[in-house]
């Protein structure tokens, strides 16, 4: 995917913004399975896809909207918004060599891949790191419905608190 920006991205919707505006970072996430594995390290995600990668909300109260919902009528219910890392961050580390390093097992990193396919990423896309990262190491852009562009957090956490 053209990296234009310079930047690999953390793309969320609004309901999470007030956590990390209150921890003052973005946490790694377990893996979706449904039994979790001893051992398994959190992964927190990022996409090389500079303007939306279809597997990013992960959020619970969105699981079942989301596979339904176009990224319009996400933008338009909750909003849509990222977290800029510069895509040579030493904390990095490609797909599938983050599973590698998170002892996430092969077939559980083959359904993330088929999941991922049948929302329309691209898991070539995807990179990850195990740990957190500051806000302030961070880019953090807003979609405005035809734009990204650049945002406050702490003032949107507020109005979406």
């Amino acid at each position: 995917m053209n990296n234009e920006t310079g930047y690999v991205w953390h793309y969320t919707v609004g309901t999470p913004l007030a956590a990390i505006a209150r921890s003052g970072q973005l946490i790694p996430a377990a893996a979706r399975a449904e039994v979790p594995r001893l051992g398994e390290q959190e992964i927190l995600w990022f996409s090389r896809n500079q303007q939306w990668d279809p597997s990013a909300t992960k959020d619970d109260a969105l699981d079942r909207a989301r596979h339904t919902m176009s990224r319009a009528a996400l933008h338009a219910r909750f909003g849509l918004y990222r977290f800029g890392l510069p895509a040579q961050d030493m904390r990095l580390l490609p797909w599938p060599t983050v599973t590698r390093v998170a002892d996430i097992d092969v077939p559980e990193a083959m359904t993330m891949v088929a999941s991922g396919l049948r929302c329309g990423a691209a898991p070539t896309d995807w990179l990850g790191t195990l740990t957190s990262i500051p806000v302030e190491d961070l880019r953090f852009e807003r979609w405005t419905g035809a734009a990204w562009t650049p945002a406050n957090l702490d003032e949107l956490a507020a109005q979406l608190a």
